[in-house]
């Protein structure tokens, strides 16, 4: 078993080390690898008791290329485990011995190969100093299972490892290592999971220049996810993060494809405070929307308080929103740096983006109504919105029940009464003083009442 090499070393075999390494490779070919090996076995033992780090490494280094030259690879197998499991091997020299075979994988048959890495995996299994090394062979070892296939299983050997703890792997490569398990659980579609591995990934750190290709590998795979799960919000905020990376925006189409994308997902969002911010501050970059047919108007509608009658939108930019995969009938063919997303045979998003639209407009207008009006029927309502009364009726009721609009329905006759919030919050808060006020008076009367029965006692008892 590996133990700590924070033993004092003992001994300096770095003379007798060179002597029997020279020896070995002048040697004549009449001399078998066995017996190469038996003489580098005895000495390695001696450097290895003696906590020779530089000497032991450079033994173990030495017999397993001995064995790799003469191409037995079983060899190789069974000497590696050997060597890792000797009584107090030293941990550095057992990790230069498994980076050292690591570097044949390339060298050898797809059998070997195979061979070779479930052999390392085994020595590397539950030992910290070796988990790096574990990540790279893991990795390694679902790379050929994928290309044979067996996308299942090389995407269960990837969620083996919980890699954001380990603290000797680069950060690069970590984050490397969890894109490549977040793309894996994409093909399982598995979701869930891979919302779950997405949070390991540090975005400040993806922010900075030198790791943007690792950034818009991440986002892509994001998009993706909140593609599926119809997040519009997060959506723009992905897209918004791409068209910001610089080798995005050097390239006009990718920049121009982004900020389409980020500008129809916002619109595609629910109304909040978030949304609408969002919106607004997209909605400054005007001349880089103004490159975008049919986006810089559709922007201008949704940030000013004019109603939108549908037909018009639909016939104002139908024809170009449709192009895009975004609005899109199943099929479509889309516009260069368009959405890439999972295809669900049996639902066809693009249609029910193109819905949503109607119903963001259609909220829109009921915003926009009631800044302009304090009463009025639901018919007129209705004329307004391009339905009919009982959709009117059940798009009024979900804005007032998520508090967008603050609205009372009278059905008998018919009217719709609408209140501005500031007036609707000075009410709550008017209601507030008044019943304070109202309890401070009540206090004040008990108070009275205490003193007059105190007064009644206190003559009760000089009579």
């Amino acid at each position: 078993m590996a133990e700590n090499s924070n033993r004092k070393q003992e001994k300096d075999f770095t003379a007798e080390v060179d002597q029997l390494i020279g020896t070995l490779d002048s040697s004549e070919k009449g001399v078998t690898i066995q017996e190469k090996l038996d003489r580098l076995l005895v000495l390695e033992k001696q450097t290895r008791n003696a906590s020779d780090l530089s000497s032991t490494t450079r033994l173990l280094v030495k017999i397993v290329t001995i064995v790799f030259e003469s191409n037995n690879i079983d060899g190789l197998c069974q000497n590696v485990q050997q060597l890792s499991r000797k009584h107090g091997q030293l941990r550095q020299a057992t990790t230069t011995m498994v980076e050292k075979v690591m570097t044949f994988l390339e060298l050898v048959s797809q059998e070997d190969n195979l061979k070779l890495i479930n052999s390392l995996r085994e020595v590397t299994e539950g030992k910290i100093y070796l988990e790096v090394q574990r990540a790279r062979l893991t990795k390694k070892l679902a790379i050929i299972k994928e290309s044979a296939g067996k996308t299942a299983e090389a995407n269960d050997l990837m969620q083996e490892l919980q890699v954001e703890t380990f603290g000797s792997m680069d950060r690069r490569e970590k984050m490397d290592f969890i894109l490549e398990q977040m793309r894996l659980l994409l093909t399982q579609r598995d979701w869930e999971k891979m919302a779950i591995v997405s949070k390991k990934i540090n975005n400040k750190w993806l922010a900075e220049a030198e790791n943007e290709d690792l950034k818009l590998r991440f986002y892509a795979l994001m998009i993706t996810y909140a593609a599926k799960s119809s997040r519009y919000l997060d959506l723009c905020k992905y897209y918004r993060s791409i068209y910001e990376s610089e080798s995005i925006k050097s390239d006009p189409v990718k920049s121009l494809a982004a900020l389409r994308n980020a500008v129809y997902f916002v619109i595609l969002a629910p109304h909040d405070n978030e949304q609408s911010d969002l919106l607004h501050r997209i909605a400054t970059q005007e001349e880089e929307l103004k490159n975008i047919e049919a986006v810089h108007d559709l922007v201008k509608c949704f940030t000013t308080s004019e109603l939108m009658r549908w037909p018009g939108i639909q016939e104002l930019y139908g024809p170009a929103l449709r192009k895009s995969k975004v609005f899109g009938p199943r099929g479509s063919i889309g516009l260069e740096g368009d959405i890439e997303e999972y295809v669900d045979p049996e639902v066809d998003s693009g249609e029910q983006r193109w819905q949503e639209l109607h119903k963001r407009v259609v909220e829109h207008n009921i915003r926009a109504v009631s800044k302009y009006y304090t009463r009025l029927t639901m018919q007129r309502l209705s004329e307004l919105l391009d339905l009919s009364p009982q959709e009117s009726e059940s798009t009024l009721a979900k804005l007032v029940s998520s508090k967008t609009v603050y609205a009372k329905i009278d059905r008998p006759s018919g009217i719709v009464q609408f209140k501005p919030k500031d007036q609707q919050s000075n009410q709550g808060e008017n209601v507030l003083n008044t019943w304070n006020s109202e309890v401070g008076k009540l206090l004040g009367l008990v108070e009275k009442t205490v003193h007059l029965i105190h007064k009644e006692f206190a003559l009760q008892g000089i009579k």
